[in-house]
């Protein structure tokens, strides 16, 4: 397992200097990822649902009350396996484009820091920690073939106690299967409740 300082080096030497804010989400992202991909975590530093997304708070310590981050002396991306490396470089790939804004509210509107802050408004402080669980289930499900998305999904419902009556299955695995768009689908229930 890697050292989030490790990651941490990693990342700022494939991005160049970033923001704090950027840095810890590109963190949550690269852990989040491993976890999906790889059915064990990229690093075991506790990641926690701040007000404004996901924080390592063991990093977030080196860096408070910086502006820009350019390098972390506390790491070595060296040290990196290659699968370690590979989903770190994917991550940049995917999401260092997006500005630090739009990494907090992505995170914002994924289960992950959604689940971990339960009833929270998002104006309340907190330091509960994202679920390894949570984040594999959510980004696996990213990547997954039309019917292991369904299969998924109703799974997630009904470890929360959920029934999904076929119907609605049947609904899920036309959008997957692209027969249906979300938003014909979406008029197609609220039709079924009308009635």
């Amino acid at each position: 397992m890697a050292d989030v300082h490790d990651v941490a080096a990693a990342v700022l030497d494939a991005t160049g200097p970033e923001s704090p804010m950027k840095l810890q989400k590109l963190l949550y992202y690269a852990q989040a990822w491993y976890l999906a991909e790889h059915g064990e975590p990229l690093f075991d530093a506790r990641i926690e649902a701040w007000r404004r997304g996901p924080v390592v708070p063991e990093v977030y310590v080196r860096h408070e009350g910086r502006s820009e981050v350019g390098a972390w002396e506390e790491g070595d991306p060296r040290r990196l396996t290659e699968p370690e490396r590979a989903v770190v470089g994917s991550v940049v790939e995917r999401y260092a484009h997006f500005s630090r804004h739009e990494l907090s509210d992505m995170a914002h509107d994924e289960e992950p820091w959604r689940a971990a802050r339960g009833e929270l408004a998002e104006s309340q402080p907190s330091s509960a920690p994202l679920s390894h669980e949570v984040m594999a289930r959510y980004f696996r499900r990213l990547t997954s073939g039309p019917e292991e998305a369904v299969e998924e999904a109703v799974g997630s419902a009904r470890l929360e106690g959920l029934a999904v009556p076929d119907d609605v299955v049947a609904t899920m695995r036309a959008v997957a299967a692209g027969e249906l768009t979300a938003d014909e689908a979406i008029a197609r229930e609220i039709e079924a409740l009308r009635r």
